[in-house]
């Protein structure tokens, strides 16, 4: 009887603890040049696109400016969000939804082009004031409220009716920012919680001005006329 020899069963090949600990380092590597190469990036798409969207409201705010012989919306409050809401009529979103293509049938909706990427990053928030509205505006040197006040108005014995935008032409419109970035840094005795602790841009905040262009400005830039 022929006797054959047992062949040896071949071995799996396995990673040893220190192989496999070499490709985690190598794989988190990687992934830290591919964050710090996408990173710039990414914000300078957001900054854009929150540019994009402050450009939309400044074409929505120049026609309700066209359809109500001159006036700006409001009254309105400082401090803004990103919502419609049919009973709140101190909003933005509410005086411009059908300027933005909002269907009016909603009580209440949610607005994208009132959402800066850049802020949604940071969500959520307790409070969705992601815009303030420069409400002191220095005219032949007094200051007033462009859009009127949201709540005097609601006093009917002392209406606060929003200026007529060329009533402002004593000032340089292009100079003087009607919306801006919200954040808990923005003015100093406004410091409500729940909002985003610091600008969502980093150095600048996004801003449109009254002459309806855009543009990223400094965080300091407060000009006085």
């Amino acid at each position: 009887m022929t006797h054959h020899a047992r062949q040896p069963v071949p071995r799996k090949a396995a990673f040893t603890l220190i192989e496999l600990l070499a490709v985690i380092s190598i794989i988190a590597i990687l992934a830290a040049l591919l964050f710090a190469a996408t990173g710039p990036a990414r914000k300078a798409g957001d900054r854009a696109k929150c540019l994009a969207n402050f450009r939309q409201i400044g074409a929505a705010i120049g026609t309700f400016i066209a359809d109500h012989e001159g006036q700006l919306p409001g009254p309105l409050r400082a401090n803004q969000g990103c919502w419609y809401n049919k009973t709140d009529s101190a909003t933005l979103g509410h005086q411009l939804a059908s300027y933005l293509g909002v269907t009016l049938d909603y009580e209440k909706r949610r607005m994208d082009v009132m959402v800066c990427p850049a802020w949604q990053r940071g969500a959520p928030y307790k409070d969705d004031e992601s815009f303030l509205l420069n409400t002191e505006v220095t005219v032949n040197g007094s200051v007033i409220n462009p859009w009127g006040d949201a709540d005097v108005g609601e006093n009917p014995s002392s209406p606060a009716v929003p200026k007529v935008l060329v009533s402002l032409s004593d000032v340089p419109l292009s100079r003087i920012w009607a919306i801006q970035d919200f954040d808990m840094q923005s003015i100093a005795k406004m410091k409500p919680p729940g909002i985003a602790a610091k600008p969502v841009h980093g150095d600048k905040r996004n801003a449109l001005f009254f002459d309806f262009h855009v543009e990223s400005v400094a965080l300091d830039y407060r000009p006085l006329y």
